[in-house]
């Protein structure tokens, strides 16, 4: 081979191997704009989904109930009758009422809130669109027979506590209450 068959030679190499370098950097930097694309609708997907807050529980029935958040297990605190607890810990300042909005929150197993008496769910809560929304009865699949918006201030987002009472002649029922905190 003569010396400008080798000039001509490396030419083609070097500008093929510039290529594949720069096919390389723009796949590097596409996937680098998708990875920040997805991250970008997750956080916009949690910021537009407003957050309510169960800060405390009060019982106003006079027997023990338990409170039991089937998405978050830190979120279980079992209430005398006739008391209040709160659901504030070192690292939150309450439980989250999770959301359950079919089909794309369709997991209702694990997407709700229960209030148990003697073993058994009596209560069950949840976010759905703008509002809380509660049941006391599953279908034959699980989730909820019939939904009940939540009486009180019902409207999604902010800080709550959750009041339990029991009527004789209608049943366990639950409504929230606006917390007021202490200035500090």
């Amino acid at each position: 081979m003569s010396d400008d068959n080798n000039v001509t030679v490396w030419k083609v190499i070097s500008t093929v191997g510039k290529g594949v370098a720069r096919s390389i950097q723009l796949i590097g930097e596409g996937a680098g704009a998708a990875v920040t694309a997805v991250n970008d609708g997750q956080v916009a997907v949690r910021n537009s989904m407003p957050v309510t807050e169960v800060t405390s529980i009060f019982n106003t029935t006079d027997k023990t109930i338990r409170f039991v958040n089937r998405e978050t297990a830190r979120d279980e605190r079992e209430i005398l009758g006739q008391s209040a607890v709160s659901l504030r810990t070192e690292q939150t300042s309450g439980a989250w009422v999770p959301w359950y909005d079919p089909p794309l929150y369709a997991d209702f197993v694990r997407r709700h809130m229960e209030i148990i008496v003697d073993d058994m769910p009596v209560l069950y809560i949840w976010q759905r669109g703008d509002y809380i929304y509660w049941t006391n009865r599953l279908d034959s699949e699980g989730r909820p027979a019939k939904a009940y918006k939540m009486g009180g201030v019902t409207h999604v987002g902010g800080k709550r506590t959750l009041v339990v009472r029991n009527d004789p002649d209608t049943g366990y029922s639950a409504f929230l209450t606006n917390v007021v905190d202490e200035k500090k």
